[in-house]
């Protein structure tokens, strides 16, 4: 895979075989963003999903060392609070806005679904 950041080098599509024959445990920061950067666009996921694709990822990675033995959401994220304040502050910041986002996106599908039953009942 290309090394971004070098001179002279430009941001080159990795391809199905590069994402492939990357060492993801050997892999640097740089490399594995840049991969899932492919991954993102080799999706058909529009913007919006990608964001709340990733934005549900790093909330989820926030909590993971805390979240566990039966704590609950909450507990964890006190837990959290107490090892990192800046980034529990951070998904306080960010977890309402992904939870509005998922809410109208199970709400328009309800709508539609609720449209198309309509419709076939004519």
């Amino acid at each position: 895979m290309p090394q971004p950041g070098t001179p002279g080098s430009r941001r080159i599509a990795a391809s199905k075989r590069d994402l492939l024959r990357l060492d993801l445990r050997r892999g640097t920061p740089d490399q594995i963003a840049e991969a899932v950067q492919a991954l993102l666009d080799q999706s058909t996921l529009s913007h919006d999903e990608r964001v709340q694709l990733l934005g549900g990822a790093l909330v989820l990675e926030a909590l993971r060392p805390y979240w566990g033995d039966g704590r609950s959401p909450g507990d964890a994220h006190e837990s959290l609070r107490l090892h990192d304040p800046e980034l529990a502050d951070a998904i306080e910041a960010i977890a309402p806005m992904l939870l509005g986002r998922a809410q109208a996106q199970n709400e328009a599908q309800e709508a539609l679904a609720a449209v198309e039953a309509m419709l076939r009942g004519l």
